[in-house]
């Protein structure tokens, strides 16, 4: 017995969860609550097929939450990227299929919707992913259409095949198909042989193999990634499913080289991949054990060093959970209510020093500003951010100290639009989404010599007096501030110079022209006057403050624009469009790089101009086109 864990990734409507749901029936397990819309987040089923376990992780097919997609394969032993054969071949496969690439995590592809006599169309769909995806692809089921009727060939048997129950049958094929599953099925011997010498010595001497070494030889050439053996069928039906299956437990690898590939010796190790906020459970999260064995009722130890008891574990079971005494090496775990289980976590039984790499997630491209509608949305929106953020490590919320704006950060305006509705269906709370305020600065173009200001304040009793001058210096961008004393005698006694500075400081918090931060001065403190009885830390921290604004005024003051440095990658027929689009923007670009069919576009545009470039972006390339920024 060798559990299995599947990564199933698809476009939108590419029949991901059907696909899950007839895989589950057909092993004898219920589904609970059928899929009646689109899922946003990752969702996981569980069976045994000839008492393996399986348990696949459908994720998202929408581009706003393929941060999902990336958990996903962090523990799954191959990917399963579903192609709807009556739909035309979106980016998001493409996206899915390069995240596979970067894991070093075995891809097949599953050509799904075959039955559609009307609107499948195989070949084109094949044409398609020969010039999307840089791999080859060879076919280990086959479909052909007979009249009214889908027909499936295992091209290693040259078989044609039914599916009764649990049972596959199989059947002689037409004498005008067999020229091609024979040519079919050379690629394959041919793509066995390459894994080892003693195969390709074999194949070059008899021209052909046995079942058991073509499978071996799949096996070892599935690790190397440079083939995409594809599987036909119908996700709706069940057609192909369970042949699909019985490969699966022949090719897909084992688990444990994912331990090999991070360097990871422990007895007892696991990773969590997803954390699900119950509102009945609490919180659940989603682990795979490497090595070990969990029981019911321990004690779960965390690589940062935490400890904490835990009472109850499940497994997924269909759509369902079901609680376990016990839950073994490659298979899922779900604990629940243990608080030191964020997603990313690598936990054990015992102590634990050693970790997995945590995937790093999507550039959010978009960013809102959140506020909370009614005071007791305010009270009640910190503890409903931690349980999203638990969800959903991808969305990310700060507060920006400066404008006092509470911000959410995305990967597309519809992942902070669900995020919201999530905060107010799940958690109760309602917030508004505004265009965050733009970080401005403020500087001057000028130095100004001899700014002079004297605060003389006289109220009956001890009074204030202060003189202070300076000398005022544009700075370089980036240099911030600088405050130099050079006083001479002992006009300013120096135990004033700190409240001098601290005057200056505080002025610089709102600079003349629209009250932003003032950045990029210098301010030489070179004389004054004081006075023995009335002068005061006080007193000079008020003229300093008053000079500092009279110098601004006198030195050419301007409004600093924060400025975004972009890469952007976008398809190479988009590139002419995109870089008009950032001219338009008051963009400069920088450099451009070939990667691939794709060119790396290095630009800098004001901040003011990329709040929503995201939705503009992916208009242009049809949701292709994606970037990174920073300051």
């Amino acid at each position: 017995m060798e559990p299995k864990i599947l990564a199933i990734l698809g476009q939108t409507e590419s029949g991901k969860a059907t696909f899950c749901e007839t895989l589950c029936k057909l092993c004898g397990e219920t589904i609970k609550t059928p899929k009646k819309e689109p899922f946003y987040y990752l969702k996981v089923y569980g069976f045994k097929y000839k008492n393996n376990p399986f348990y696949l992780l459908s994720t998202p097919g929408d581009e706003n939450f393929i941060g999902e997609v990336k958990w996903a394969l962090k523990v799954a032993d191959a990917a399963i990227l579903l192609v709807d054969t009556t739909s035309p071949l979106k980016y998001h496969n493409i996206r899915v299929f390069e995240f596979a690439k970067e894991e070093g995590i075995p891809l097949f592809i599953f050509l799904n919707k075959i039955d559609d006599f009307e609107k499948s169309n195989v070949e084109e769909t094949l044409s398609n992913l020969n010039n999307a995806l840089e791999a080859s692809h060879v076919p280990i089921t086959y479909a052909f259409k007979q009249s009214t009727t889908l027909s499936l060939v295992d091209i290693i048997e040259e078989k044609g095949f039914i599916e009764e129950g649990t049972k596959i049958k199989y059947q002689d094929i037409p004498e005008d198909l067999k020229d091609k599953i024979v040519e079919i099925k050379e690629k394959l011997m041919e793509a066995a042989a390459e894994s080892s010498d003693i195969l390709i010595e074999k194949y070059l001497e008899v021209g052909k193999l046995e079942k058991d070494e073509i499978l071996s030889g799949l096996k070892e050439t599935v690790k190397k990634g440079n083939i995409n053996f594809l599987f036909a069928g119908s996700a709706k039906t069940g057609a192909g499913l369970l042949l699909f299956l019985e490969y699966m437990l022949s090719l897909s690898p084992s688990y444990k080289y994912k331990l090999e590939k991070e360097k990871i010796e422990h007895p007892s190790i696991g990773f969590i991949f997803k954390n699900y906020i119950d509102p009945y459970a609490g919180k659940l999260s989603y682990g795979r054990i490497f090595a070990g064995t969990f029981t019911s009722d321990g004690v779960i130890y965390t690589s940062e060093g935490k400890e904490e008891k835990y009472t109850q574990i499940f497994i997924p079971k269909g759509d369902y959970l079901e609680q376990v005494k016990e839950v073994n090496e490659g298979e899922i775990i779900v604990f629940s209510k243990v608080e030191s289980l964020t997603t990313g976590t690598t936990f054990s039984n015992s102590p634990i020093s050693v970790s997995f790499s945590v995937p790093e997630m999507p550039f959010p491209m978009i960013t809102m500003a959140l506020h909370p509608e009614t005071r007791a949305d305010e009270d009640k929106i910190s503890s409903a951010i931690s349980k999203v953020k638990e969800e959903d490590p991808s969305i990310i919320f700060r507060r920006n100290e400066e404008t006092r704006e509470l911000l959410i950060s995305g990967i597309g305006l519809p992942h902070i639009e669900k995020t919201v509705e999530k905060l107010k269906e799940k958690y109760g709370v309602k917030v508004k989404l505004t265009t965050p305020k733009i970080p401005y600065r403020e500087t001057i173009k000028k130095p100004v010599q001899s700014v002079i200001y004297r605060h003389k304040k006289q109220t009956g009793g001890r009074g204030q007096f202060a003189e202070v001058h300076f000398h005022i210096f544009p700075l370089e961008r980036g240099k911030g501030f600088e405050f130099v004393e050079t006083l001479t005698g002992m006009n300013v006694p120096r135990n004033y110079v700190p409240a001098v500075e601290k005057g200056v400081r505080e002025a610089m918090e709102k600079g003349p022209l629209a009250g932003y931060p003032v950045v990029d001065v210098k301010v030489q403190f070179y004389d004054g006057k004081s006075h023995e009885v009335d002068s005061s830390d006080l007193a000079f921290k008020i003229a300093a403050f008053h000079c500092f604004k009279k110098g601004l005024e006198q030195a050419n003051p301007v409004l600093l624009e924060p400025y975004l440095e972009l890469e952007i990658i976008v398809p190479d027929e988009n590139v002419g469009d995109v870089v008009g689009d950032l001219n338009a923007r008051r963009g400069r670009i920088l450099n451009l790089e070939k990667e691939g069919k794709h060119t790396k576009i290095k630009a800098l545009a004001p901040m003011a101009e990329l709040q929503s470039y995201v939705i503009t972006l992916q208009g242009i390339t049809a949701g292709r086109g994606y970037f990174t920024a920073k300051f």
